[in-house]
């Protein structure tokens, strides 16, 4: 009889080990968060279990980065309130934009204008128009209030978007996920996660001039590169830019703290 349950033992223990241990494990969730799936936005992600290079994950139902949330359905705005707890947005679109595109209210959620690009503000070309998203006054000081509004975000989750969640919403990502300890290679690569969740999409297509059978143009790590060397060119480092910010060491600390699983 021995002999009979030994293998058995043996699978029940292993299946009980692969069950235990499904979100330490999971290399989606620890590069790219939770897709949330709504019909009115197609890039929606709650950035919860990310990891950090300390080994520590990015809470569930506190960080959502979204595109524009202008179409959402009645089930999309109980899948966000309900199932994720927003309780803040943060629009980083400009004046005009949110003003032509208002975002469909949710009951008991409060919402913020943190434009980083101002009215009419057409880039010459990407590669400026990212440059641009962390040397501009309206946009530092726009991702400084963002920085205050995480800090102040004690319950429930923040949610912050732009038009398609690429961009302005990619760098914001960026600055955030670097705050909080996250290396540059997961950085990237959840980034890029944009081209996915937008390529499932309907309603936000727009065309590349460059390639017209293409229905939106895609980001690219030279497009966050941009970023990345402007902010070192300009600030000498991205900690010195966060500083730049209002985001010292002690205030990364506090968002750890508030944001990240203990260790």
């Amino acid at each position: 009889m021995s002999r009979l349950f030994k293998p058995l033992a043996i699978i029940l223990l292993a299946v009980g080990l692969l069950s235990g241990c499904t979100a330490e494990a999971d290399p989606i969730s620890g590069t790219y968060g939770q897709r949330i799936n709504l019909k009115g936005a197609s890039n929606t992600q709650d950035l919860g279990g990310i990891k950090t290079t300390s080994g520590q994950r990015i809470r569930s139902h506190r960080l959502i980065r979204s595109n524009q949330l202008a179409h959402l359905t009645k089930a999309d705005v109980r899948t966000l309130t309900h199932r994720f707890h927003v309780t803040k947005v943060a629009d980083l679109r400009s004046h005009d934009e949110i003003q032509t595109t208002p975002d469909v209210e949710m009951p008991g959620v409060t919402y913020y204008q943190d434009s980083v690009v101002a009215d009419h503000q057409l880039p010459v070309t990407t590669k400026r128009y990212y440059q641009d998203l962390v040397a501009t006054p309206i946009a530092v000081q726009g991702y400084a209030t963002l920085f205050k509004q995480l800090l102040a975000n004690h319950n429930g989750a923040l949610l912050y978007h732009c038009t398609y969640g690429k961009d302005r919403t990619g760098v914001a990502t960026m600055l955030i996920l670097t705050a909080l300890g996250v290396s540059k290679q997961t950085i990237v690569r959840e980034y890029l996660r944009s081209n996915v969740n937008l390529a499932q999409g309907s309603r936000l297509t727009f065309k590349d001039p460059a390639d017209p059978n293409q229905a939106f143009k895609r980001v690219t790590t030279g497009d966050l590169n941009a970023a990345y060397q402007e902010i070192n060119h300009r600030y000498g480092s991205t900690t010195k830019f966060l500083r730049r910010l209002g985001v010292t060491s002690a205030k990364q600390q506090t968002l750890r703290r508030m944001y990240l699983t203990a260790k």
